[in-house]
């Protein structure tokens, strides 16, 4: 009996001590449910630099190609790689242009970076060699030959999101320029006076986007000179408005992560010059790692 009253007692207390040491015992993993959210066209790894206040996030390759741009870094085409330093910093540069003669840098500063309003700075470095423009013909050739170019872009831009489903962008760009070389007393058209690199402007840039999805912005922008002149050798000859102003409306898709693909379409006279239309479409694939 006694013995058998010691066996009883002896499995009660495994009995009791074994509830608190099941609960000590840590929980095996269980798979989500779900996987997380790859964040929208607002959050900061994919936010679009162009025309807007923000830059590239630390540590972040971007990658660009393009065909038949019309203003600034996208004219003619773009093999663009740009890359985040941090602190709201960036560099780039347009690959494709130096195999067509043009040595085409930028760099960008996201300064003021709150939850309501954004400023950012861009400025670039354009130099363009008559003689390396291999793409010319006849007498574009002829007179882009006995050409140079500088232009010095510098952008301000304030972005303002409004919610999670539309922000609005205006900027503010001044343009110096000045052609060189023994044509440069001349007016006539060559691929740099098509391309505005010749002109020394002064324009505002107000815009829009519409968030319709995650992955999927709606954008508009319009260019509004105050100020145009051509930068001749020892004169400098001012064009109009209607001759200077330009539209774009367009589509920017998240494709895959980090994969962004980009149709816009473009008016005015830079376009028709370029292309033979004022109404032109330009297409860009962007990667981001």
């Amino acid at each position: 009996m006694k013995r058998w009253c010691s066996g009883l007692l002896a499995a009660g207390a495994c009995l009791a001590t074994w509830p608190s040491a099941a609960q000590g015992a840590p929980a095996p993993p269980v798979a989500s449910a779900r996987a997380a959210p790859e964040g929208d066209l607002l959050s900061p790894e994919q936010a679009d630099t162009r025309h807007s206040a923000y830059s590239l996030p630390r540590g972040v390759w971007g990658v660009g190609v393009s065909a038949l741009g019309v203003g600034g870094g996208d004219v003619f085409a773009k093999l663009g790689a740009s890359y985040g330093f941090g602190s709201g910093t960036e560099a780039g540069v347009n690959l494709a242009h130096l195999g067509v003669g043009l040595l085409n840098l930028s760099v960008a500063w996201h300064f003021i970076d709150t939850r309501h309003f954004d400023l950012g700075l861009r400025a670039g470095f354009w130099y363009g060699r008559g003689e390396w423009f291999w793409t010319a013909e006849g007498l574009a050739e002829r007179v882009v030959s006995n050409l140079d170019v500088i232009n010095l872009p510098v952008l301000l831009t304030a972005s303002v999101p409004i919610g999670r489903r539309a922000q609005l962008d205006l900027g503010m760009q001044y343009t110096y320029a000045q052609l060189l070389g023994s044509g440069a007393s001349s007016d006539q058209s060559s691929p740099f006076s098509d391309a505005e690199l010749s002109q020394r402007q002064f324009f505002f840039r107000p815009g829009a986007r519409w968030f319709v999805a995650d992955n999927t912005a709606l954008e508009i922008s319009t260019k509004l000179p105050v100020y145009t002149a051509i930068a001749l050798k020892d004169s400098s000859p001012t064009l109009p408005f209607s001759e200077t102003w330009a539209f774009e409306a367009g589509v920017r898709s998240r494709f895959a992560r980090d994969v962004f693909g980009n149709l816009r379409v473009h008016y005015g006279t830079v376009s028709k010059a370029l292309y033979g239309s004022r109404v032109f479409p330009a297409l860009e694939l962007e990667l981001r790692f």
